[in-house]
């Protein structure tokens, strides 16, 4: 069936009936050549009492597209930012009755409306926030440090937290006013910790990480030299000032011996300078892939130091990200 013999009253009409090529559609698994990328009106509010916007979606499309378009809509984009799953509820009525809770967002739309849903589409936007590499959801607006560590993973009594751009330690048992997509980074002992639902740490390799991060947003990947190898990370976000611009970036060398033999030190782009004229903690200046790179004299403490079990390349990030902040200095 072609895109032509769809009505068109169908296409722009919310509450219209159900052309029967869908539900046929539904029966032989796949739509008909040319109605996959149709464009179809939908509707979209906040949920539970928010003002209905519009916007088009293919019927292709995944319900993950769906939220993250009718996101858009709202002018609240979904969190976390793709390409990892939105923590947003999507919610839709099916005709004649309440909201329900969508659960697979890799349903495509086409299914979904077979399946009986109407057009009409809510987002229950959660209180997301980001602490070190992970994302979750706050349980309410004023929560404190302690109780945020804590629902995150993080043991209180080793973590300390901080807003992602500040070096201002927070108060562990004061109430925050937490907003939606605020950042913040737990520090532990002068270092930073990472604490996620996988294994621990002991036996992946670099490649592993590195596609891990990128999945994450992360301009980042593997780059060698003289059998060296390096992690070269793009737009590492920095406090300008005191630094020259508010992106850097950084090249991280990787032991022949990964993870056993730890991550120590980074290197920094040569074009990023600081308000005092000099670069702190700069060794000597390394030529790398065809580039100008300042040693960062930036180590780990003696009494903390590298641990393959619990240490990774995406908590070395952030203790790197501690230079550029003066955390962790004693």
């Amino acid at each position: 069936m072609s895109v032509h013999s769809v009505e068109e009253t169908w296409v722009e009409t919310l509450d219209a009936s159900l052309p029967e090529s869908i539900p046929s559609a539904k029966t032989l698994g796949a739509l008909p050549p040319g109605l996959a990328k149709l464009k179809i009106r939908l509707a979209i509010q906040r949920w539970p009492n928010g003002e209905e916007s519009h916007f088009r979606a293919e019927l292709s499309d995944s319900l993950v597209e769906i939220l993250r378009h009718g996101a858009e809509a709202l002018g609240t984009p979904a969190l976390p930012p793709h390409p990892a799953e939105p923590l947003d509820t999507l919610l839709c009525r099916r005709h004649g009755h309440e909201w329900e809770s969508l659960a697979d967002l890799q349903t495509p739309l086409w299914i979904l409306l077979a399946e009986g849903f109407s057009r009409h589409f809510a987002i229950d936007f959660k209180t997301i926030i980001q602490i070190n590499a992970r994302w979750g959801t706050a349980s309410n607006s004023s929560m404190s440090p302690r109780e945020l560590l804590t629902s995150f993973g993080f043991d209180p009594a080793q973590f300390s937290l901080y807003y992602a751009t500040s070096s201002d330690l927070l108060p562990p048992d004061t109430p925050l006013n937490i907003q939606r997509g605020d950042r913040f980074e737990a520090q532990k002992d002068g270092r930073y910790g990472f604490v996620s639902s996988r294994p621990p740490r002991g036996t992946q390799t670099i490649e592993e990480e590195i596609e891990e991060l990128q999945k994450q947003g992360l301009d980042i990947k593997l780059t060698s030299q003289n059998s060296q190898r390096y992690v070269e990370l793009l737009g590492l976000e920095i406090p300008s000032p005191p630094w020259s611009t508010s992106r850097a970036d950084i090249l991280i060398a990787v032991p022949g011996i990964y993870p056993q033999g730890g991550l120590d030190a980074f290197y920094l782009h040569t074009t990023v300078s600081h308000t005092n004229g000099q670069i702190p903690y700069q060794q000597s200046i390394a030529e790398i892939a065809g580039m100008s790179w300042a040693l960062i004299s930036w180590h780990y403490s003696q009494s903390r130091p590298w641990n393959p079990v619990l240490d990774d390349l995406a908590s070395h990030i952030v203790h790197c990200r501690g230079f550029f902040l003066q955390r962790g200095i004693r």
